[in-house]
C-alpha cells in the first residue's frame, strides 16, 4: 500500500493531500493545469521537498518530516515515475532504454511482448533523436514498465499518441498493475483518460482534494459545483427555492420527460457538429445550456429537453440529495481540510 499524507507550499497556495492507494489499485488524479497534480507525484518520488510529509510505500517509510526525519533519495524509493518528458538517454538506443534499471539484461518474453505491443519492436536499434515524440513516450512507458517498482506514478503518460494507442496502452497498463499488484497513480486533465484508468477518481483544484468516489458517481454526484463544472457541467439553471440544477451536455434528451429530470424550455442560439452528434445551445431564461443532440436545429427555433436526474446544488454551491431539498438547512463549502480516503480495500 502507498500512504501519502502531504502539504506542499507553492507560490499561489498550498497543496494538501491525504489518502492511500492498496497494492493493485488504481488512482486518477483529474483537475486542470496547476491544480496540483504533478506536484503531488514528484513529492512521492522525492523529486520535490514538502512541508510536511509521511509517505510510505508497502510499510516502507519514504518520507518523514517529524522524527526521526527520512528523506530517501528517488533512486532508493521503488517508485517508478514517468513524466511527460519521456526523459530518454541520448546515447542508449531504444532497446538499451528499455533495459535500463532490469535486473536482467536479456531480451525476454516480457521484454518481446511488451516491445511488439508499444508498436516499438522495429525501433530497438533506433537511437531517441531519430523518434518521433509519440515513439519517445512509448519506449519511455515500456522501460517504466519494464522497471519492476514498486508503485507506478503516470503524469499524463499518453501525450501524442493516438487514441486507438491510448486504449491498448491503459488496457496493459491496469493488467500489468493487476498482475504485480502494485499501486498506481495517474495524473490527467482529460477526465475520459482518468475514468478509463482508474478504480477512483480524486478532483483536485487548487491543491485541494475536492471529491473522491468510483469515476462514474463523481461525475453523476458531484459533490459541488465547482466539481461539477470540473467534470463538465456547462450550465447552472436556478429554480424558485434558490437551488440550482447542473445541466450536463450528455445528459439531456429531446422532449418534455418530466419523470425523467428537469425540463427545460428555450430558444437554439448555436448549432454545430460534434462527431456524429450535434451540439446545440439555447437561451434558457438568463442561462445557456448546451445539449449534444442526434439531429441539428435551427437559429431560433424553440427548444424543448430534459435534463435527466440533474445534481442540485445549495446557492453556496453544495450538492444536495433531491428528496432533502425541501427540509435540508443550506449548506457551504467552508472547510479548506481534505479528509484522508483510500482506494481499495
Amino acid at each position: 500500500m502507498l500512504e501519502v499524507d502531504v502539504e506542499v507550499d507553492r507560490p499561489e497556495f498550498t497543496v494538501r493531500a491525504n489518502f492511500s492507494v492498496a497494492a493493485g489499485q488504481r488512482l486518477a488524479l483529474f483537475g486542470p493545469s496547476g491544480a496540483g497534480k504533478t506536484t503531488l507525484l514528484e513529492v512521492v518520488a522525492g523529486l520535490v521537498k514538502p512541508r510536511r510529509a509521511v509517505i510510505s510505500l508497502a510499510g516502507k517509510p519514504l518520507t518523514s518530516t517529524t522524527s526521526p526525519v527520512i528523506a530517501l533519495p528517488p533512486w532508493r524509493r521503488g517508485v517508478g515515475l514517468l513524466r511527460q518528458d519521456p526523459g530518454l538517454f541520448p546515447h542508449l538506443s531504444v532497446r538499451d532504454n528499455l533495459r535500463y534499471g532490469r535486473t536482467s539484461a536479456g531480451d525476454g518474453d516480457e521484454f518481446r511482448r511488451l516491445a511488439s505491443t508499444l508498436g516499438i519492436d522495429g525501433l530497438l536499434a533506433a537511437m531517441p533523436a531519430r523518434l518521433s515524440g509519440g515513439q519517445a513516450h512509448r519506449v519511455a512507458l515500456g522501460r517504466l514498465l519494464l522497471s519492476r517498482c514498486d508503485t507506478l506514478l503516470l503524469d499524463e503518460p499518453y501525450t501524442g499518441l493516438d487514441a486507438s494507442l491510448r486504449r491498448t496502452l491503459t488496457e496493459l497498463v491496469i493488467t500489468l498493475v493487476a498482475e504485480r499488484n502494485v499501486p498506481a497513480i495517474l495524473v490527467a486533465h482529460e477526465l475520459a483518460e482518468a475514468q478509463a484508468f482508474a478504480d477512483q477518481l480524486a478532483v483536485l483544484d487548487r491543491g485541494a482534494v475536492l471529491q473522491v468516489g468510483d469515476p462514474g458517481e463523481v461525475v453523476q454526484r458531484p459533490a459541488s459545483c465547482r466539481v461539477a463544472e470540473l467534470v463538465g457541467y456547462t450550465a447552472f439553471v436556478p429554480a424558485d427555492d434558490g437551488t440550482v440544477a447542473g445541466i450536463h451536455p450528455d445528459r439531456i434528451v429531446g422532449g418534455s420527460h418530466p419523470a425523467l429530470g428537469q425540463v427545460l424550455e428555450g430558444e437554439v442560439t448555436a448549432c454545430r457538429p460534434a462527431g456524429v452528434m450535434f451540439e446545440l445551445e439555447a437561451a434558457v431564461g438568463e442561462e445557456t445550456v448546451t445539449a449534444r443532440m442526434p439531429g441539428p436545429a435551427s437559429i431560433g427555433q424553440p427548444l424543448v429537453i430534459t435534463a435527466t436526474d440533474p445534481p442540485i446544488f445549495w446557492p453556496g454551491g453544495a450538492a444536495i440529495d433531491r428528496a432533502a431539498i425541501d427540509t435540508a438547512p443550506p449548506l457551504e463549502l467552508t472547510s479548506p481540510e481534505t479528509p484522508p480516503f483510500e482506494v481499495g480495500e
